[in-house]
Order: C-alpha cells, then sequence, then structure tokens
C-alpha cells in the first residue's frame, strides 16, 4: 500500500518536463508560501519525495528513524558527499574571481560547496521545485539559482567554468547535444567544462534498450521513472567535439576520489575545453 501511494505522490509532483522530479508548479508554490520558520523542514520533506536525493531503503540503519531525524540525515550525507567532491575533483579548477556554473544543480548542495572558492555560482536545473528547495536549504549571496528556460540571464561567453554532476546519464542522447551547444556558448574561450557520466557500466542499458522496451511497465519506467543511460566513451568524445570542444579527456573518477562516499566515484568524468 504504501509503495502505491509513493508512486501516486511521485507521479503528482512530475513537471511537464521530462525527467522533472517534484517540478509540478504546486510544490513550487507551496514552497514559497510556508511560513518562514517551516520553510526548511518542508524543502527537505519535498526532496525525500524524489527518486533522486533522499535514500531511506538504501540506507539500513535510516529504517528505523523518525522521517525527522532521517531528512536531517540525509542533509547531512549530501551535504558532506558534495563537500568531498568539490575539495577533490573541482577545487583545483576554482578560485575567487570566476563566474561558474552548476548544470543540474538540483537542491544546490555542489553549488553551496563551490560558493565559498569563488565570485559567482549559477545553479540551472529542470524543475522549480528542487530549485525553490536550493534557495532555501543551499542559498548564499553569491549565489543564484535558474530554471533551465532561464538561461538567457547568464550573459554568453562570461563563465570560466561549467560542470555537471549526476546529470547528464539521465538525459538522452539529443538533449545531451543541445547541452552541449548551450554551454558552449556560455563559457569563455578557453573556459572548461567538467561532466560526470556512466561509460561502459555493465548494470545499465543504453537509450536504445531503454526505447525497445514497450511493454507496459517499460513504457512507464520510460515516461514518469528515472532513466539512466550508460555511454560508450569514443561516441561521448566525438560528441563533444561535435559541440566545438577541445581536449577532451575521460577519466575514471576512482583516480581523483580515493575513498567510496557516492556512487560517482565508480564512474567517469570528463574535461573538455571550449
Amino acid at each position: 500500500m504504501l509503495k502505491g501511494l509513493n508512486v501516486i505522490v511521485h507521479i503528482l509532483t512530475l513537471g511537464k518536463e521530462r525527467q522533472s522530479f517534484i517540478g509540478a508548479r504546486w510544490v513550487e508554490s507551496i514552497l514559497r508560501m510556508a511560513p518562514e520558520k517551516y520553510k526548511r523542514q518542508l524543502a527537505l520533506t519535498v526532496l525525500s519525495l524524489s527518486p533522486h536525493y533522499f535514500f531511506r531503503q538504501n540506507t539500513p540503519e535510516h529504517l528505523s528513524l523518525s522521517h525527522a531525524e532521517f531528512i536531517e540525515k540525509e542533509f547531512e550525507r549530501n551535504s558532506s558527499s558534495r563537500e568531498k567532491l568539490c575539495a577533490q575533483v573541482l577545487l583545483p579548477y576554482l578560485n575567487d574571481t570566476q563566474a561558474v556554473l552548476d548544470y543540474g544543480c538540483g537542491p544546490g548542495f555542489l553549488a553551496k560547496s563551490v560558493s565559498r572558492h569563488v565570485r559567482k555560482v549559477y545553479g540551472v536545473d529542470l524543475s522549480k521545485g528542487v530549485l525553490e528547495c536550493a534557495r532555501i536549504i543551499n542559498g548564499s549571496s553569491n549565489t543564484t539559482y535558474l530554471h533551465t528556460t532561464q538561461l538567457s540571464e547568464i550573459e554568453g561567453g562570461s563563465l570560466d567554468l561549467v560542470y555537471s554532476f549526476a546529470v547528464v546519464q539521465h538525459v538522452t542522447d539529443s538533449v545531451l547535444k543541445d547541452i552541449l551547444v548551450a554551454m558552449h556558448g556560455k563559457l569563455k574561450e578557453g573556459g572548461k567544462l567538467i561532466v560526470h557520466i556512466v561509460i561502459d557500466e555493465e548494470k545499465w542499458k543504453i537509450e536504445k534498450e531503454w526505447r525497445r522496451d514497450i511493454s507496459l511497465r517499460g513504457r512507464l519506467k520510460w515516461k514518469y521513472g528515472l532513466n539512466c543511460f550508460k555511454r560508450d566513451g569514443e561516441d561521448v568524445r566525438k560528441m563533444f567535439e561535435s559541440a566545438g570542444y577541445t581536449s577532451v579527456v575521460i577519466q575514471p573518477m576512482k583516480e581523483l576520489c580515493p575513498e567510496q562516499y557516492d556512487d560517482v566515484q565508480a564512474q567517469h568524468l570528463i574535461h573538455a575545453v571550449r
């Protein structure tokens, strides 16, 4: 019964855009209208409705926690893992004169960590509900959170760095190509793009395999679920180069992150130059 209820809540919170979890307009409205003293706990509760951010079933010690304890533990886990990701992967590319973009920023945990090291951070995401959560729990004076339809507010050729984690494995090839072109236009000449990606992961399916599943379950997962695509490294390199990037390097994340604190450590990172 609970699982069925969770599915209904999940569908009701979807935005209009594909993979826009907790992007429904009413989610954003409730968060904005909530009294200030309730906003943080409400934002954390909203994040627990998504398949992306807070995980009770994956962590046995969380099963016995109350809801309030669970969302606080997951807030701490997300904050800690993104702080380490910033320190181990992004920090060598950051300095206090830069303007950077976190593409697919989600609730802003990584953007908040990065904001301590740069002049300006733009966090962009597909979900308006998630962005409102980010403003509440991970806001800072030098961070601006924008919906993907607001990318025009960022001046072309103004960014030193664009990074993206736990995003492109959830988008189709056609969407990824559009993202790469859009980010190319926002970067300065010589600006860098850093993207976390899944390459040749045995347990993952390529996009064609997802599309071939025309069973009822397959169609529902394609429309409402969290789609996860693996890609071929050489195909990805060609995609980046076709979008105008040079010096494309694909690197195992484990070379940069020796300890296991998130699933990204088992995957890959792409470095490219505009």
